[in-house]
């Protein structure tokens, strides 16, 4: 179990399942965080009030959340913002813990991916406004979604587990050039307010 207690997520990635679970939000860890860091890369402004609608939106009916998972996903959307801010590669994604299963690893990696292109496309609606290197980071992530998890591979333990560390390390890189390029440069705008249904 990943108990590192400078982990920026304050809770592990099976305990953000645990309470989610218990709060009936229908979403894993990953996707909650892969929508925050979406949308702060696309120039939300990391207030709960910007946030917490669009997650409400997505992952829970339009619901609100409850106030125990509120506050921990409060405590998300500051430190995500924190980290992507520092820019110095500190940014790390709420993925399930090098000791679980690698296709485990994999599935949240993709609904990360997956959640974060939904979260950067509910602001930036129209990609022509944003420059290639952006346009080109989220082709390749829209790659990563399409890896095949289930796909039986002859490689080795090491050889998928040095692979699946060398695509995460890609998403970082994208993720990190977004927010650069895009969310601090319209950074502190409000959410729009356009759900795609």
């Amino acid at each position: 179990m990943n108990t590192d207690m400078n982990s920026p997520f304050l809770l592990t990635y099976d305990e953000w399942m645990y309470k989610l679970d218990q709060s009936y939000v229908m979403a894993s860890a990953a996707e909650v965080h892969g929508i925050i860091a979406g949308l702060l890369s696309a120039g939300v402004e990391a207030s709960p009030q910007q946030i917490l609608p669009v997650l409400s939106d997505f992952l829970h009916d339009g619901q609100a959340l409850s106030q125990d998972i509120k506050q921990h996903v409060i405590s998300l959307i500051e430190s995500t913002a924190k980290e992507l801010a520092q820019n110095d590669f500190s940014f790390s994604l709420l993925l399930p813990s090098d000791d679980d299963s690698l296709p485990e690893r994999l599935d949240a990696m993709v609904e990360w991916t997956q959640a974060f292109l939904v979260g950067f496309a509910v602001q930036q609606t129209d990609l022509s406004l944003v420059s290639d290197d952006v346009r080109e980071a989220l082709d390749q992530l829209s790659e990563v979604t399409r890896i095949d998890i289930h796909t039986t591979d002859d490689g080795s333990v090491e050889e998928n587990d040095e692979a699946y560390f060398l695509v995460l390390e890609h998403i970082r890189i994208m993720v990190l050039a977004c927010y650069t390029e895009v969310g601090q440069k319209f950074g502190h705008q409000t959410a729009s307010n356009k759900t795609l249904h």
